[in-house]
């Protein structure tokens, strides 16, 4: 698949078709967004804990950037910040 880019030169991604902040707070527990997530995109690197639509857990060490995946909530355990969660 190329690159889509739109009459103002940005480029366009029609997988996604919203997103929202993630606030952690403290403790282990998940804290479960509206529906789930097509991928994530973290601003500041750390640890990220996730669960996934069929209830795995799992840990990216380090994590920056994009994530992708079919993921469901987000762990307050986390060390990551500036995380987007991508519809």
């Amino acid at each position: 698949m190329g690159t889509l880019i739109n009459q103002k030169g940005f480029v366009e991604n029609g997988q996604f078709t919203g997103g929202e902040a993630i606030t952690l707070t403290t403790g282990t527990t998940f804290l479960n967004a509206s529906g789930s997530f097509g991928g994530l995109y973290v601003g500041e690197v750390g640890n990220l804990v996730v669960k996934t639509v069929d209830g795995s857990v799992l840990t990216f060490v380090s994590a920056s950037g994009f994530i992708p995946g079919l993921i469901s909530a987000v762990s307050a355990s986390s060390t990551a910040a500036s995380i987007i969660a991508l519809r």
